[in-house]
């Protein structure tokens, strides 16, 4: 579907906005009653639609409504376009347009700082390389064990990994209470500092927790941010996950924002091109994606969408040198934690030409993560991740029910298995 053209009015507001400085811009947004964050290249024409859509939404008021697709909880004051006639798919969709404020919950969407930004200086547009997807280290009681995380920052630094992906899938974060991860997001940033960059995930099966934790994160000087959508009540169509990023992005509107695309877990999987299109007009914060899906296709064409403007980690391990080859420059996995020394090995073969060398790194990669699939049938893909974490030197304990720990004989044989792949003298 071609994009929506600009009515007469938008174009004339289009043609003043681009006139003004970034300073400017970010005035007009302030006394049109938005709260924007730095206004830069790779942001500029985000914010620039989004003081249009201010601008002319008093017209798009007055003006009689086209026949609509309602959601199937929809709320009052919204509206989706009509889909195109002939069109089998809802994702074919224009931007949704919106025609008042949704009504303001019981917490605030707006926090204000209560300290400058451990991390102020990220650059999103430039993230690269290795995201490690950090475990949750727990006692022996199962309570979390935040005295471990400095080292834990160090074993990772030592093997050139610089930025983590904090409370996902690997961090067991749908286990923790909203507290507990606040404590290990806080305890992360603290012991990061200026040495990492740190991006902490937000999403659960509450929105109000979401953006809870979310406007934690920024308060707390995070990076940037990672959501997951539910996946027990998950959104029916590609609108309602585009209604519920803003509500997340409107929690922390200084802090830039990742969907999580993870659909093997979540269940859900509409075209992450089409929700990056919809971002451009209707989720100011989110600048990209964690991409953990086989779906490669897809994946290079987001790369490209918007003429390349959204950074996409890509989150399938054992894929990385797919990815690169398709156009990939970051990624974000689990095993990165234990063969963060492998994997830039990797990284740096493939930048030289060296495709020989880079492919040799991944099927080693490869052959680790076969051997992290055979015990994750006894103590869950985390467990086993563990488990290897602390065969490799660094022990975070267990994970929490209902994983399993891997017996003492289960992880006598595991290390005997990594010994057999010379795991030891290359990872």
């Amino acid at each position: 579907m071609p994009p929506k053209k600009r009515t007469r009015k938008e174009a004339d507001l289009e043609g003043e906005y681009e006139s003004y400085t970034n300073e400017q811009l970010r005035d007009a947004l302030k006394n049109a009653g938005k709260n924007p964050g730095p206004i830069d290249a790779a942001n500029r024409k985000l914010y620039i639609n989004m003081l249009i859509k201010t601008q002319t939404t008093t017209e798009t008021d007055t003006t009689t409504p086209s026949p609509v697709v309602l959601l199937s909880s929809p709320e009052k004051g919204y509206k989706k376009s009509k889909i195109a006639s002939g069109s089998s798919s809802p994702l074919m969709r224009t931007p949704l347009v919106a025609t008042r404020k949704l009504p303001s919950p019981s917490f605030s969407y707006s926090p204000t700082l209560t300290a400058e930004p451990k991390q102020k200086g990220f650059d999103v547009t430039k993230i690269e390389g290795l995201t490690a997807a950090t475990f949750t280290p727990f006692a022996s009681d199962g309570e979390v064990n935040l005295r471990v995380i400095r080292g834990y920052a160090d074993f990772l630094l030592k093997q050139g990994v610089r930025s983590v992906f904090v409370n996902g899938t690997t961090g067991e974060g749908v286990s923790l209470t909203d507290e507990e991860r606040k404590l290990v997001a806080e305890e992360w940033l603290k012991v990061a500092g200026k040495r990492m960059t740190v991006i902490i995930h937000v999403g659960s099966m509450s929105l109000k927790s979401t953006c809870d934790l979310a406007m934690h994160a920024e308060q707390n000087g995070a990076a940037a941010i990672g959501a997951m959508p539910p996946s027990y009540i998950k959104p029916p169509s590609l609108d309602s996950l585009v209604l519920y990023l803003q509500k997340v992005g409107e929690a922390a509107p200084n802090t830039p924002l990742f969907y999580y695309h993870i659909p093997v877990l979540t269940g859900v999987k509409f075209s992450m091109e089409d929700l990056l299109k919809a971002a451009v007009t209707d989720i100011p914060t989110l600048r990209g994606l964690k991409y953990t899906d086989e779906d490669m296709m897809e994946f290079t064409r987001c790369l490209a969408c918007e003429k390349g403007s959204f950074p996409i980690m890509y989150g399938r391990d054992e894929q990385l040198l797919a990815s690169l080859a398709m156009g990939g420059i970051a990624a974000v996995g689990s095993t990165y934690n234990y063969c963060g020394l492998l994997n830039n090995r990797l990284l740096k073969y493939f930048k030289e030409g060296d495709l020989k060398s880079a492919l040799r790194e991944q099927r080693r990669s490869d052959d680790a993560i076969m051997i992290l699939r055979k015990y994750a049938s006894i103590a869950g893909g985390v467990g086993a991740g563990k488990a290897i974490l602390k065969a490799r030197g660094f022990d975070v304990g267990p994970p929490r029910l209902p994983l399993l720990p891997l017996s003492v004989e289960d992880y006598g044989s595991l290390v005997t298995d990594l010994k057999s792949i010379g795991f030891f003298d290359w990872a």
